[in-house]
């Protein structure tokens, strides 16, 4: 039962590894197209809300916290910000 346990830690352990090699392209662009500030007039302090609430998710300017270079969970923002970017109403 030991040699089970050891050899399927060291599995997870190599595919956590391996895992660390897939990196998806980050959601950085200048393209202000779709930005909602260019469609609507937007208040100065209202836009200040929505760069620091929103901007992150729906727009091409996302910032990225220190651990989304540790995988899987850099693919689950990635998956997530190119979700609030398609989100339509």
């Amino acid at each position: 039962m030991k040699k089970y346990l050891k050899i399927l830690l060291w599995t997870v352990l190599a595919l956590f590894v391996l895992v660390q090699f897939i990196r998806p392209e980050k959601n950085l662009s200048s393209d202000t197209r779709h930005d909602i500030a260019s469609v609507y007039p937007i208040p100065p302090d209202v836009q200040g809300i929505l760069k620091t609430s929103c901007y992150d998710c729906h727009s091409n300017t996302t910032v990225y916290p220190w651990y989304n270079a540790i995988q899987p969970i850099g693919l689950f923002l990635n998956n997530h910000v190119v979700e609030g970017k398609t989100l339509e109403f």
